[in-house]
C-alpha cells in the first residue's frame, strides 16, 4: 500500500468531516437561537420557573451528547469501510458500475470521495459497494 494514498485519503477523509461538522455546527446554533429567543420572548411578569429551565438545559445537553455520538458514530463507519477499501489494494476484484461498467483487475488505489469509499482499478474509479467478487 502507497503510502501517500493513504495521505490522500486521509485528508479527503478530513475535508468531508469539516463540511459535516460546519453543517451540525449550524444545527446547534439554530437551536440555541431558538432557545434564547423563547428565552427573551417569555413574560415578564410571568417567567419560566427555574425547574422547566432546568429541565430544557437537560434536554439541550443530552442533545449535544447525542449529537456527539453521532458524529463519532459517522467517522468510526467512514473509517470501517476505507479500511475494507484498503484491504482490497493488490487483489484482483470484478465490479459493475452504472459509470465504469463491468471492471476487472487490480485493485490500485483506496479512497473516500464525498463520503463514499472509491477504488481505483485499472484507470478506472468503482464504488467499493459496487464490487462483487474478490480474489487472492
Amino acid at each position: 500500500m502507497n503510502v501517500d494514498n493513504v495521505g490522500t485519503a486521509h485528508s479527503r477523509t478530513s475535508a468531508a468531516g469539516v463540511e459535516q461538522n460546519a453543517t451540525r455546527s449550524l444545527e446547534r446554533d439554530s437551536f440555541m437561537q431558538l432557545l434564547l429567543l423563547q428565552m427573551r420572548s417569555q413574560d415578564p411578569m410571568n417567567p419560566m420557573d427555574s425547574s422547566q429551565m432546568f429541565n430544557q438545559m437537560a434536554q439541550l445537553t443530552s442533545l449535544e451528547q447525542l449529537w456527539d455520538i453521532r458524529d463519532l458514530m459517522s467517522e468510526a463507519n467512514a473509517t470501517q469501510q476505507l479500511g475494507q477499501g484498503a484491504m482490497l489494494i493488490g487483489r484482483y476484484v470484478e465490479a459493475s458500475s452504472q459509470s465504469a461498467g463491468n471492471v476487472t483487475g487490480l485493485v490500485d488505489e483506496a479512497r473516500m470521495i464525498s463520503g463514499q469509499v472509491m477504488l481505483q482499478i485499472g484507470g478506472k474509479q468503482v464504488r467499493l459497494e459496487d464490487v462483487h467478487s474478490v480474489q487472492s
